[in-house]
């Protein structure tokens, strides 16, 4: 599993958690629709760090709190 699906996939644990649509995942995080549809289709190969930062703060939430989480403790990540 590439790096940047381990990383949608735990936005869209958050936001299930959250009961947040993509539309206000976008309103909070100021990030435009395409750029999150572009995220969770997998487009793109890698996700910069503005992205994961207005993401994880849009979420309220410390950097250490969302990376906190097993999915990132997989042995099968990809880091390209």
């Amino acid at each position: 599993m590439k790096l940047s699906e381990v990383f949608a996939t735990r936005v869209r644990q958050i936001q299930f958690e959250r009961k947040m649509t993509q539309a206000e995942l976008s309103r909070v995080t100021t990030l435009h629709p395409g750029t999150l549809n572009d995220l969770f289709s997998g487009v793109h190969q890698s996700v910069n760090y503005k992205t994961i930062h207005l993401i994880i703060r849009g979420f309220g939430m410390k950097t250490y709190e969302f990376f906190n989480d097993p999915i990132f403790d997989r042995e099968d990540i990809e880091v390209d």
